[in-house]
């Protein structure tokens, strides 16, 4: 995640909170995803770092400093298990993408919503394994 948002700032030129850099982060990644359908090599690096990204949240939501109420941890946590897992997967075979953008687009809005209204309306997930 630290790449992405490095970069992101860089090309912004400003400094951007925590919930703005995590954001930002998906995006980046999210496009990544969006552009590796049809090429190996970018398939391979989109995953990586689709990942990666999930492998930093997932230590950051398991922090004991970290302030989330635990019930949006434990779902933070499981979509990140799944996630990864289906990087992982998809690094092996021909599986469709979709679902792990779709997942990164839910991040996106719900980190650039009132982090009330994103708590109290966020809709039940549910994924295939």
């Amino acid at each position: 995640m630290s790449y992405a948002v490095n970069q992101y700032r860089r090309a912004a030129g400003t400094t951007l909170s925590p919930r703005e850099a995590e954001a930002a982060a998906f995006v980046f990644v999210d496009r990544l995803l969006q552009g590796a359908e049809s090429d190996a090599a970018q398939r391979m690096r989109a995953l990586g770092r689709n990942h990666e990204l999930w492998s930093m949240l997932m230590k950051d939501v398991g922090m004991d400093n970290n302030r989330l109420p635990p019930v949006l941890k434990q779902d933070l946590l499981f979509l990140g298990v799944w996630s990864m897992r289906y990087s992982i997967a998809a690094m092996g075979d021909d599986r469709e993408l979709g679902p792990l953008r779709a997942i990164n687009q839910d991040m996106i809005a719900a980190l650039r919503s009132d982090q009330r209204d994103a708590v109290l309306h966020a809709p039940a997930l549910k994924l295939a394994g």
